[in-house]
């Protein structure tokens, strides 16, 4: 039995599904990034591409870790406030597929 939910926010299934993909996009994300550096392609993300350039590969994947932390956590102390910061999530693993797929593309 599930608990009454405030509206905007969604089933507990409906969440591991929206964290599921976020985590799992972002796992992508940092796997074809690995491999198009590897393969000497250009990082496309302009965020990105100085830390890489001054600092290597490590120190980009310890900066989208933290990074992808603070979204964690903002979400957890969120979550309850602010409903909607289920939507922000749902955009953020969509627009990290979109991500992926260029990065894919780029690789083939």
């Amino acid at each position: 039995m599930t608990p009454d939910l405030p509206a905007g926010v969604p089933s507990p299934m409906a969440q591991a599904a929206i964290l599921g993909g976020f985590l799992g996009f972002q796992s992508l994300d940092a796997l074809t990034t690995h491999l198009g550096l590897a393969l000497q392609h250009l990082e496309v993300n302009a965020l990105m591409r100085p830390v890489i350039a001054n600092h290597g590969e490590l120190a980009a994947f310890a900066v989208k870790g933290a990074a992808v932390g603070v979204l964690l956590a903002t979400l957890m102390l969120l979550q309850h406030r602010k409903p909607r910061v289920w939507q922000a999530f749902r955009v953020a693993a969509w627009v990290t597929a979109l991500a992926v797929t260029i990065n894919v593309i780029q690789l083939v």
